[in-house]
């Protein structure tokens, strides 16, 4: 139990020193291929702190040539005749030396002398039932963990319980013709599927085992769905969406440490970044500025839902 709570601790220091530096390093790696390293090293980081156990057994140090010494034999006296004193064992000295032997066994259990006169009351033995700071620590910890594991679950049931109601497949041909179009492009064997929704706002990849794009119903078409289709795909090729997911578990059981928290909004900033650029490099430099323009239109577009159900 302590050994769990020193690698918990142990790895919530050293994973916020990391996610610190990482942020640091983010502001200097501007470069083509900043955002995609970092995302490499948040999977690294996030396949440690996934695992708050120790990797390796701890072996206790021996000295060397170290002999282990067999328990000394415990001699029992036999019967005794009438008029012959009982036969007394080979003594240590304590009966020599004055010294109280002991009272009795820690069990509890009664002694009879070797007299056969009564046996001797039991001894009551010490209770350990006393709770220590170790065993508080671990249960608000794992209470912690349990909240916050079914206040992420209830919000993913009600999501899917949405998509259930409202999302339906797409059947605008030209919507299905540029997602095959892309998804050719893209090499893609295996491919998501395609729905529209009901009240969102910019297009999404959601699912995890069975993936799907969303596209909002009647909002997009043309040039900006082409590109909205290119960016998802994209996140779908480069698997963000379980980099997303480990990060959520991560702060979910460290969910007392603030950088864990702070470490999944890096991890969504740099997915994105990755994500826009590898689409940038499948375009030609024509289309660099309306992609950018249809990315920013579809941030503009969430923040401003955001502001409404916060004011609400």
């Amino acid at each position: 139990m302590n050994q769990v709570l020193l690698t918990l601790g142990a790895l919530t220091l050293g994973g916020s020193a990391a996610v610190f530096l990482l942020s640091l390093t983010s502001r200097s790696t501007r470069g083509r291929y900043g955002a995609k390293w970092r995302c490499w090293a948040w999977l690294l980081l996030c396949l440690r702190l996934a695992l708050p156990f120790p990797l390796m057994p701890r072996w206790e140090a021996r000295a060397p040539f170290q002999m282990d010494v067999p328990p000394t034999p415990v001699i029992t006296p036999g019967p005794t005749m009438p008029g012959q004193s009982p036969a007394v064992p080979p003594s240590t000295g304590s009966a020599q030396s004055g010294q109280t032997p002991p009272a009795g066994p820690a069990d509890g259990s009664s002694v009879t002398p070797p007299d056969g006169s009564a046996p001797l009351p039991p001894v009551e033995a010490k209770s350990s039932r006393s709770i220590s700071l170790a065993h508080i620590l671990l249960w608000i910890w794992l209470a912690g963990a349990a909240a916050a594991t079914v206040w992420n679950l209830r919000a993913h049931f009600r999501f899917l319980n949405y998509l259930r109601r409202w999302a339906s497949p797409v059947t605008d041909a030209e919507a299905v013709l540029a997602f095959n179009r892309l998804g050719d492009q893209l090499e893609l064997d295996r491919r998501p599927r395609l729905l529209v929704c009901q009240g969102l706002k910019v297009p999404m990849l959601a699912g995890i085992f069975r993936p799907a794009i969303l596209l909002p119903q009647g909002n997009i078409s043309g040039e900006e769905l082409g590109f909205s289709l290119l960016h998802e795909l994209t996140h779908y090729r480069r698997r963000d969406i379980w980099l997303k997911s480990l990060s959520m578990w991560v702060s979910t059981l460290h969910w007392f440490n603030p950088f864990m928290w702070y470490m999944m909004r890096l991890v969504e900033r740099d997915t994105e970044l990755a994500c826009d650029e590898d689409a940038l490099r499948r375009l030609s430099p024509e289309d660099y500025s309306p992609y950018g323009q249809t990315i920013l239109a579809a941030v503009a577009r969430l923040q401003n839902r955001e502001r409404i159900e916060t004011d609400e």
